[in-house]
Parts: C-alpha cells; sequence; structure tokens
C-alpha cells in the first residue's frame, strides 16, 4: 500500500512534516504567503481558504493535517477542505475557543497524535470532511465554543464551515443553542490548559452527541467529567429589536440590563481618540459602525478599541455596541455583529448622540427611547461598499452577513 500523500497546512513554523513522515506517511508542506489584503478576519479567511484550496487542488492529496493560531487562518484552512471533501485531522491549539470547537466535530483526536491520525484516514479515503462537518456534530462545536468562552468570532467561523461543507440550517441552531449554554471557562484558562477540549467536552454530559470522528466514536474517547466543573457569569446573548428587526450577540458577565445614551463613531479609530481624550461622557453607550462583513471590510475586531478601554480602567464603563467583533476574552459589555450593519442601511445608521438606548439582557430585547417615525425619517449615514477590482473590494460587495458566516455569496 503506497503510503499517503498528506498535504500539512501549517501557519508558522511545526515540527508535522516529520511527524507524518514518521507515521508512514508522505508529507507536502504549504506555507500562507506573507502579503494578505487588508481587512477584519473573516476577509481574511476567505482569502486563506481560497489559497489554500487553489493549491491544495492540483496536488492530489489523499488527506490535509492543519495546524495555525490564528482563528482566521485555521478556519480558513478547515474551509479549504470542506470544499474539496478531503479527510483532515486539525492540530488542537491550546487556549483556543475555535480549536475546542472543532474537537467538538470531530476534526481533532483526543486519544492518538494528529500525524497519526491524519496518515490513517488518509490511507482509508474516510471519514471524509462532510461525514463529519453535520448537524449534531455542529451543534457538539457551537456548546463546546461558547463554554469554552468563546465570543462571536468563532461561532462566525463554524457558521462559514458549515455552509463550506453544505450543512444547511446552522444559522438557526446558532440562534437556538447558544442562549441555554453555559460558558464554563475562558480562553487560555488554566482549567481549560488542564483538561484541554476533553474534559470540556466531558462537563456537557448529555447535551454531547456521539458523532464520528477522526479517529471512532466521540464518546468512546471522552475521558470522565473533572471534578472541578468550572462557573462563570459570562454569557451570551441574543438581543433583538422589536420594530427595526436588528439583531447583535451580546457578551456580558451577568447583568440584567444595559442602558446609556449613544455616543456614535463611523470606525474604530474615531472611538479610540475619543476615548483617549476624554470625549466621552459617563454613562455614554459607544456605538461603532462600519466595522462590519462588507464596511470593513471583512468583520473587523476592534482590539485596538477594547485595549484602550482596558489600560485606563474604563471597560466596566463603557459598553460597546458594534456591527463588527469584539476581541475573545474582552471584559465589560459587547454587542457584537450587529444586523443590519451600518453599510446595509442598518439602524446603526440613523442613531445620534444622545440618542437612549435600553438593552435588556433578561428579555433579549434592543429598545431605542425614540419614536420609530423618528429613526426611518432620518438620514442613514451608511456608506457603499468598496469600489475596484481587487480582493477586498470583491468581498465588500458580495460578503453574506454574519449569521450566514461572512463569507462570499
Amino acid at each position: 500500500m503506497p503510503e499517503p500523500r498528506v498535504g500539512v497546512l501549517i501557519a508558522g513554523g511545526s515540527h508535522l512534516p516529520d511527524a507524518v513522515r514518521e507515521a508512514g506517511g508522505e508529507p507536502v508542506c504549504f506555507h500562507l504567503p506573507p502579503e494578505r489584503p487588508e481587512g477584519g478576519v473573516a476577509l481574511a479567511r476567505e482569502w486563506v481558504a481560497d489559497v489554500a484550496q487553489i493549491s491544495c487542488e492540483a496536488e492530489n492529496f489523499d488527506a490535509l493535517l492543519i495546524q495555525a493560531k490564528e482563528p482566521a487562518d485555521l478556519a480558513g484552512f478547515v474551509i479549504a477542505a470542506a470544499r474539496m471533501n478531503l479527510p483532515a485531522v486539525v492540530v488542537p491549539e491550546p487556549g483556543s475557543s475555535l480549536s475546542v470547537a472543532l474537537t467538538g466535530i470531530g476534526l481533532s483526536p483526543l486519544a492518538v497524535a494528529p500525524a497519526e491520525a491524519v496518515v490513517e484516514i488518509g490511507g482509508n479515503g474516510r471519514p471524509r470532511m462532510r461525514e463529519l462537518v453535520a448537524e449534531f456534530s455542529l451543534a457538539n462545536a457551537l456548546r463546546a465554543g461558547v463554554s469554552a468562552g468563546g465570543g462571536p468570532e468563532p461561532i462566525i467561523h463554524l457558521s462559514a464551515i458549515a455552509k463550506a461543507a453544505r450543512a444547511p440550517g446552522f444559522p438557526q441552531t446558532i440562534r437556538v443553542l447558544v442562549s441555554e449554554t453555559s460558558v464554563l471557562t475562558t480562553p487560555g484558562s488554566d482549567w481549560l490548559a488542564q483538561n484541554g477540549a476533553a474534559g470540556l467536552l466531558a462537563c456537557l454530559g448529555d447535551s454531547v452527541h456521539d458523532v464520528d470522528t477522526v479517529e471512532g466514536r466521540l464518546l468512546e474517547k471522552l475521558p470522565d467529567a473533572p471534578e472541578d466543573v468550572p462557573s462563570s457569569d459570562a454569557r451570551l446573548t441574543f438581543v433583538r429589536g422589536r420594530a427595526s428587526g436588528a439583531e447583535a450577540i451580546c457578551g456580558s458577565s451577568g447583568e440584567a440590563e444595559i442602558s446609556g445614551d449613544v455616543r456614535f463613531f463611523r470606525s474604530e479609530g474615531q472611538a479610540v481618540r475619543a476615548v483617549e481624550e476624554k470625549r466621552v461622557d459617563d454613562g455614554s453607550l459607544i456605538v461603532v459602525g462600519g466595522a462590519g462583513p462588507r464596511g470593513g471590510p471583512g468583520l473587523m475586531r476592534l482590539d485596538e478599541l477594547a485595549r484602550t478601554l482596558d489600560e485606563r480602567d474604563l471597560t466596566a464603563e463603557f459598553p460597546v455596541i458594534t456591527d463588527g467583533l469584539a476581541p475573545e476574552g474582552a471584559g465589560g459589555v459587547w454587542l457584537s455583529i450587529f444586523t443590519p450593519e451600518l453599510v446595509n442601511d442598518g439602524i446603526l445608521g440613523r442613531l445620534r448622540d444622545g440618542d437612549p438606548l435600553r438593552i435588556d439582557l433578561e428579555e433579549g430585547r434592543l429598545r431605542a427611547g425614540i419614536k420609530a417615525d423618528e429613526i426611518s425619517d432620518r438620514r442613514s449615514r451608511s456608506h457603499p461598499p468598496q469600489r475596484g477590482t481587487d480582493y477586498a473590494a470583491r468581498y465588500s460587495r458580495s460578503a453574506l452577513t454574519a449569521m450566514e458566516g461572512a463569507g462570499f455569496k
């Protein structure tokens, strides 16, 4: 039997080629080019997926072995494997909620080394990606990612992976499962480092579906649940505007209600400068538009704003509402992936400084203290998607909504 030909998709240095060779496979390495288009995490993910797919399709691989630290790179590699429907194994990334979620799908082995698993499934020709990425395994992934403290970003990547694997209905699954799943720990916590994805999945008990994985049935590989099951006040909640049809995911730490007056910014940079110059009044809600899939473009993660608030001990003082993304592990209250986004004439573009807003996290309702006809009469501050023929401009004109994965239509 010939050695399985394994494509090793790597973002960063790795010993994986030697491990594949020792396990009896023929490794062929692929490294990401250093240059990539400017934009948010979803645009970066789509570019990685396209580059990896184009590079791998001509190589006649039997399987893929995937390793990446950045969530966008990891999700991009997995999407490429799903598009090609190849057997694939993901090397676990310690402390990553997306990596925990992918273990829930069945893409990371729990009992054997990744190189051994990929050589085995490469020789067998299965299970292929579309056999693994299905309704019940995606439910496992969603519960695991949320329980590991993952915010909206891994959820959006999972939605894009589901779309690439032709698994329908995942956006509806998100809306059902997110709010009923407890946040148990945080990415990078000592507990997660000690117990790993296997320990976290074991904590979820009967809510975990017994699905096929790259090394057999999932429940057969799980250990007993750890005795020190963690707990947390953090949670994710879907918040909706009854009249406007607006929707967002709110990450918070046990608050029942958030209220304040709008302080609107068209970009993260504007918001950062205002915070630095103390031009945001106490009791304000920081609203940042233009960071969504089409407006960003590509879902901008507001790392700089989170860092600025944290450095000034203002995280608990100013809730943030944005059509972009909250950084994973950000403290305070963040309403992310606000939909419709600003560029799609969403309600964000009709908000004005001083408008009162109330977010009821118990009922999942977003309420504005202004009349609906007044908002509808206002001129939106949205702007058209980028023009041009480069990658970012084409993405900006055709990107799906965040809940649909924020990929190309």
